[in-house]
């Protein structure tokens, strides 16, 4: 029965690591671009105050127009800004332009030689270059405007100042975008790695307790940490071994019972044998006859329950050798041929001509393909059919095929029968548990949980498929 699949821890516990990083750097990274775009807008402001105010305060000359356009120009190259002068009505009188169309090697000349400032010819950015500072393209749309002092009305407008604060915080957003993926990145990895040493052995526990569910009460977890998974190991594996323990001494109880129940119950057998024989009166003969049916009952279910204690005891079979399951299945066939032939039931037998061999006990697969043919012929009414058969199969799935390591024997017993519900196929391994559409048939409810425990010894499996219209099992086992 395969369990929904669930998210892995791993996967979890990544994304829980990846989502805490990114939640950090969102928010320091938020925290960062605020501060630092308010102390940029400040610092633009200051910059206009300081280059108005020093323009203001060293009055142009406004002897000739050409003389008051080359001190903009000047003052505009200086300060890295537009520089517009304006009369007393409010006309502008001179344009400095735009500071990024100005270098200073067309305005100062010294002996006939330009003096190089930089590669351009313009001045260092306010707030320098870098990351933190920029890289002088962008300009900013707020302007300044002061009265000069000395004249009658004249004032002087600073604008499009450096806006070297956007340049420095769009490098900065770049930045923390990477830093951020490889953040998260790194916070994933990581999450995984912890996760695959917390579930490695949590995975350890997950099989072994699977491996219990499948019957096999042997299994432990193999973990050693001194830890509270380590513990918990610990504390599973003493829990399995209290559960075998108690099963074992189970098995044991019921093995023993049923071994010592068989002795008294063959004595009363032969002394109701002897009083059906002595007998003097009919009814006497029919409670007698009653009472010998319910004994040879009891004494069936004894050893059946003998055997099956004695296959789930986890011992390894007696008598484990190569078997050749052909020749088991044709002899069981052939011992419930009469008993088909007086039920009116057609028995066909299909078995391979040529040895099919398995290793396993072969009083143990007698047992499980009698116990098959008994429930086939007792469920299957008159004039149907009853059908074993047995064949190899290759690995690769082929029936026929020539022997090779990986190979399968298969034996096969169909009905033409009753069928079982399909709500109750899921138990039909159980024991003591009958179909309620046979519960008029006689039985323990014994026989297919011998046959699994049997087959799964031998390291096979059983399957079965049913319907209205009858039963097939298939036993799977390891060819030899």
């Amino acid at each position: 029965m395969s369990a929904p699949r669930r998210r892995s821890l791993r996967l979890k516990l990544a994304l829980t690591y990846a989502g805490m990083a990114l939640l950090t750097t969102v928010i320091l990274g938020g925290i960062m671009v605020a501060v630092l775009g308010t102390y940029y807008w400040r610092a633009e402001g200051s910059y206009l105050k300081a280059s108005a105010r020093i323009l203001a305060a060293d009055p142009p000359p406004f002897s000739t127009t050409g003389e008051l356009a080359q001190w903009a120009r000047t003052a505009a190259l200086v300060t890295s800004t537009r520089v517009r002068v304006f009369a007393a009505d409010g006309t502008m009188v001179v344009d400095s332009g735009s500071p990024s169309d100005l270098s200073a090697e067309e305005l100062l000349e010294l002996g006939g030689e330009r003096e190089h400032h930089g590669e351009d010819g313009r001045l260092p950015q306010p707030l320098g270059g870098g990351l933190f500072g920029g890289s002088g393209g962008a300009r900013s749309g707020r302007s300044l405007t002061l009265a000069i002092s000395g004249t009658n009305g004249a004032s002087v407008q600073i604008s499009e100042a450096p806006a070297s604060g956007r340049d420095a915080l769009i490098s900065l957003v770049q930045a923390w975008v990477v830093a951020a993926a490889l953040a998260v990145a790194l916070a994933a990895l990581a999450g995984y790695l912890v996760a695959a040493r917390i579930s490695r052995p949590v995975v350890a526990l997950t099989a072994a307790s699977d491996r219990m569910a499948e019957g096999d009460l042997g299994a432990r977890a193999d973990v050693d940490r001194d830890d509270e998974v380590g513990r918990l190991a610990e504390s599973f594996n003493a829990m399995a071994g209290r559960i075998q323990g108690t099963v074992t001494t189970l098995r044991r109880f019921v093995a023993d019972a049923a071994h010592e129940i068989g002795t008294p119950l063959t004595a009363l057998r032969a002394d109701l044998e002897l009083a059906q024989r002595t007998s003097a009166s009919g009814q006497e003969r029919r409670f007698v006859d009653k009472a010998l049916e319910q004994a040879n009952r009891l004494e069936a279910l004894s050893a059946s329950l003998l055997q099956l204690s004695r296959l789930e005891s986890g011992e390894a079979p007696a008598g484990t050798a190569p078997v050749d399951v052909a020749h088991l299945a044709r002899e069981a066939a052939e011992g419930v041929a009469s008993r088909a032939e007086q039920a009116g039931i057609d028995l066909v037998i299909d078995v391979a001509a040529a040895p099919l061999l398995v290793t396993g006990a072969g009083a143990e697969l007698q047992t499980v393909f009698v116990n098959l043919l008994d429930n086939a012929i007792k469920f299957t009414p008159e004039d149907g059919t009853v059908t074993v058969g047995a064949r190899r199969e290759s690995a690769a799935g082929s029936a026929g095929a020539t022997p090779a390591s990986g190979d399968s024997v298969v034996v096969t017993v169909a009905d033409t029968g009753v069928g079982i519900p399909a709500a109750e196929q899921a138990e039909i391994f159980g024991r003591f548990h009958r179909a309620r559409n046979v519960s008029a048939y006689p039985g323990s409810g014994l026989g297919l949980a011998i046959v699994k425990a049997a087959v799964e010894r031998c390291g096979g499996r059983v399957t079965f498929t049913s319907s209205a219209a009858g039963t097939e099992f298939r036993v799977t086992l390891p060819a030899a």
